[in-house]
């Protein structure tokens, strides 16, 4: 994994040391897939939020050092979030079909849980972008209303009423979504 960050940039250095490397792996295996999932629900297609990622993990190679043991996740993700809004994403809203195929989402088989993430981007692309963000990095990622407000340098207060407000839409979001499949004959 360091060996391909290196390839990716040849201009970026990697620690020298054998213990930044593996410290570097280590967060590369707990935090990866972490850092992907939120830009993915940021809104970046799959390949950007995959360059995205690697260029958050790159800035971490070069400053491992600062990077407080406790604190690798926070800083993996505000710097992953900092990218996508360098990359010209900060405004970018999911570009999901309305008609969207959602009988997809009530199969009961091996397909279950892609259709099922399927069906949540959906709803979350029907969220504010901003509260969209607090919400899965709250509800899916699992970080403290504190992490969040560090992360995306907010107030805490800030944090807990975009919660407030991302759940009401997120029921909105659903109940609709509910409604339109009753009408459709699809429930």
């Amino acid at each position: 994994m360091v060996e391909n960050l290196t390839m990716a940039n040849p201009n970026r250095s990697v620690p020298p040391d054998e213990a930044g490397r593996e410290r570097l792996e280590r967060m590369f295996a707990a935090y990866h897939a972490t850092i992907w999932r939120i830009l993915r629900r940021r809104g970046l297609d799959p390949d950007a939020a995959a360059d995205a990622t690697q260029e958050a993990f790159l800035i971490a190679s070069q400053r491992l050092g600062d990077i407080q043991p406790e604190n690798e996740r926070a800083f993996l993700i505000s710097t992953a979030v900092q990218t996508a809004h360098t990359l010209g994403r900060k405004t970018m809203r999911w570009q999901l079909e309305n008609e969207m195929d959602l009988r997809q989402s009530l199969a009961k088989d091996h397909g279950d849980e892609r259709a099922n993430i399927q069906l949540c981007d959906l709803v979350l692309s029907k969220i504010d972008t901003d509260l969209a963000e607090a919400f899965v990095l709250y509800e899916i990622e699992g970080l403290s209303t504190p992490e969040i407000a560090a992360l995306l340098e907010i107030p805490i207060g800030t944090v807990a009423s975009r919660l407030r407000r991302a759940r009401e839409q997120f029921r909105k979001a659903v109940a609709w979504m509910e409604r339109t499949w009753q009408r459709e004959g699809k429930t």
